[in-house]
């Protein structure tokens, strides 16, 4: 027996370091084919995020709304959902595991698409959309913890940024899916129907073929079966949680990381403020290519469904920053570590890619603005959008992996965390899209957004330096 024993009491824990039922030492085959199924599910949400926002005004018009504001509004309040879901879908899985709340994310998601589909009206439609964003941030918010579990630090890059790709390339393949199904079908519900559809056999996919990857709760599992197998009541695993008693210290833990834990509150503003940019374009890009101009805006009037090519520049940046974060993530961090570590790895490693993210952000807006601005070629637009989208994806993953690797055992409330953030300033952000676009241009929007961008750019060095010493506080568990 592998156990560790104190007194008449057995710690359980793993059979030494290469036991196959610890994640981190199961097959290639197994954990990708885990990484590929969260990342599945982790596009399939957000594409629901932005189904609407190349049929905002569609929706409008079905229900009377004339406000400048409420176009936006069924986006907005689904990004809101995805970034509030995580502040109780996290806690739980790390009480209960990842897998069961994955799965039972999921299912309701797929009932409240159902729901959207059928809305009366916008308020009922506001609220289920609401509901369908906390459902499906289950992949958002819970795969990042998913990786860390099965994954080694020096691994765990390119396993990132092949998972990170959904969370952001999702919205865009929503962006161009919808445009061409709501100018085949002429109905934006036949969207949502499609959504329903096609979140039935990931689901099932899903019961399948995805494993619990939680250690304290597959330790937690071991002991509780070596106890009813032997009778011993003695088998335990060494701080063993207790659900009745830490239930409501956990589902607040994301709310207290958020406001007393430094890091996590910086790198949450700075996640929030570039994804809050990126649904910002997500929801104006009809407004450049539309088929017609709104809010005497310059429009590109790209008909017959081919505005929703569009997304497609922004969708190109996202995927060379995922072939960046595939070849650069490890290999940075092992550069660093054996320049500046004595071969030791730490956090801080993962800064300078993040850093390079960071400043193609504001050179990826000024150029998608301007050059909207001077109605030039419609490719230089697109450009820019695909750097911003570029560098925006550089820095989330890397931002991902740094929390990851900061928090370790309590990662998945980290991000959690940095989901309410970014869902809350994603929402305002997103109602307000059309309203900078409509009371400054393309032009001066744009360099707005910039400049915050560009005065974020010291967040990297300032981590870098005082990093360490911060990660010495201890984070409450």
């Amino acid at each position: 027996m592998a156990e560790d024993v104190t007194t008449n009491d057995y710690v359980q824990s793993w059979k030494g370091p290469k036991d196959p039922d610890n994640p981190r030492n199961w097959t290639k085959g197994t954990k990708w084919t885990s990484v590929l199924i969260i990342s599945a599910q982790a596009t399939i949400s957000p594409i629901a995020s932005t189904f609407l926002a190349v049929t905002d005004l569609s929706v409008a018009d079905d229900f009377h709304a004339k406000n400048v504001f409420l176009p936006s509004l069924p986006v907005a309040v689904n990004v809101l959902g995805l970034g509030l879901g995580p502040l109780f879908l996290a806690p739980c899985s790390e009480l209960y595991g990842r897998r069961i709340v994955f799965l039972t994310a999921f299912f309701l998601f797929t009932i409240l698409n159902a729901g959207c589909a059928v809305a009366p009206n916008m308020a009922a439609l506001a609220l289920l959309r609401f509901l369908t964003g906390m459902a499906g941030s289950a992949g958002p918010g819970l795969g990042a913890g998913i990786v860390s579990d099965m994954f080694e630090p020096k691994e765990r890059g390119k396993a990132q940024s092949v998972y990170g790709l959904g969370p952001q390339g999702g919205p865009v393949l929503g962006g161009v899916i919808g445009a061409f199904l709501l100018e085949l079908t002429g109905n934006w519900r036949w969207l949502l129907w499609l959504m329903t559809m096609a979140s039935i056999p990931m689901n099932t996919l899903s019961v399948c073929l995805l494993r619990e990857t939680y250690e304290p709760v597959l330790l937690e599992w071991k002991a509780k079966r070596l106890r009813k197998e032997t009778g011993d009541s003695g088998y335990r695993v060494e701080n063993e949680v207790r659900p009745r008693e830490l239930f409501l210290h956990a589902m607040t833990r994301p709310f207290r990381m958020l406001f007393t834990v430094p890091i996590c509150t910086v790198l949450s503003l700075y996640t929030s403020l570039v994804v809050g940019i990126f649904f910002i374009q997500l929801t104006t890009l009809p407004l450049l290519y539309g088929p017609t101009p709104e809010f005497g805006l310059f429009s590109y009037e790209w008909k017959n469904g081919l505005d929703g090519l569009a997304y497609l520049g922004g969708g190109l940046g996202l995927v060379w920053a995922t072939l960046i974060g595939i070849f650069g993530l490890n290999r940075s961090r092992k550069w660093m570590a054996t320049h500046f570590g004595n071969g030791e790895g730490r956090p801080e490693f993962r800064l300078p890619l993040l850093f390079f993210g960071m400043l193609l952000i504001p050179i990826g807006l000024l150029l998608f603005g301007w050059s909207a601005q001077a109605r030039a070629h419609w490719a230089l637009p697109l450009l820019g959008a695909a750097i911003f989208s570029c560098g925006m994806q550089i820095a989330y993953v890397s931002i991902q992996v740094y929390t990851v690797d900061t928090f370790r055992m309590y990662a998945a409330s980290a991000l959690a965390a940095n989901a309410v953030s970014r869902g809350v300033v994603g929402c305002i952000l997103t109602i307000l899209g059309f309203q900078v676009f409509e009371s400054l241009g393309y032009g001066w929007g744009s360099s707005l957004l910039a400049f915050v961008a560009l005065a974020a750019l010291p967040v990297p060095v300032i981590l870098y330096v005082y990093g360490p010493r911060l990660r010495k506080k201890q984070i409450e568990s």
